[in-house]
């Protein structure tokens, strides 16, 4: 909900400035964390690391995850997908090093869809996404599923890295449990926390044999979890 009351579109809490900064932040103390998952997502994309490959990465924000991929493979070109005009300022300053192989499209997937600025660009040969599809309902994300893997070349993939709910309330409060104990994520922003209550409710039926199943469902093959923290995941499957 907005201040005013109303509704507010999954993900357009990142038109604010001010959040922005602070994720960014946030982000930036955890790098070397996400370098590894990174690398890891890098090393499982089908191609040589000389190929002309050519990636979309959804919900692209300052660009962190389209960096790792473009840093792997040279020859590559990425479009960063993404609405949010706070987070793209950043990501131009961060993404100059690529020159022209990197480029964004502004659009908004929270009805579910790949917005028609994206599939225009298309088809890719790989599509990734790093905590940004969580902020979709789960019908959203089913349905998102279902046009990444239309928009894929025959040999490609989609990996994406988020949330994966417990898959019952012992596991979950489990899990809360394990991250209060843990010194890193022991200090939470009051924009982190609200981000969090927005989306929890999302998250309880978002699990990762569902995610798994809404990917099968979707038409990709050799569906799998790559990588799993708690109720952190890396899943994805390739178009053979």
């Amino acid at each position: 909900m907005t201040s005013s009351g109303q509704t507010q579109l999954p993900g357009h809490e990142w038109l604010e400035a001010d959040r922005v900064a602070e994720y960014v932040e946030r982000m930036d103390r955890q790098q070397q964390e996400r370098a590894v998952i990174f690398s890891l997502l890098t090393r499982l994309i089908p191609f040589s690391y000389e190929d002309e490959i050519k990636v979309l990465d959804i919900g692209s924000g300052y660009g962190p995850l389209a960096s790792a991929v473009m840093a792997a493979y040279p020859n590559a070109t990425a479009i960063g997908l993404d609405i949010s005009d706070a987070m793209m300022e950043v990501g131009r300053t961060r993404m100059a090093q690529f020159g022209e192989k990197f480029n964004y499209v502004i659009g908004d997937f929270s009805d579910g869809h790949l917005p028609e600025a994206a599939i225009a660009e298309g088809p890719y040969d790989v599509m990734v996404s790093s905590r940004a599809i969580h902020h979709l309902p789960p019908a959203g994300m089913r349905t998102l599923y279902t046009d990444i893997y239309s928009q894929l070349r025959v040999g490609g993939c989609f990996f994406n890295l988020d949330t994966a709910s417990a898959p019952d309330d012992f596991l979950h409060e489990a899990f809360r449990n394990a991250r209060r104990r843990d010194p890193a994520t022991q200090v939470r922003t009051t924009t982190t926390q609200r981000s969090h209550s927005q989306t929890a409710f999302h998250h309880r039926e978002a699990t990762l044999v569902r995610h798994l199943t809404w990917l099968g469902d979707a038409g990709f093959q050799s569906v799998e979890c790559f990588w799993k923290q708690l109720d952190q995941a890396m899943i994805g499957g390739y178009k053979r």
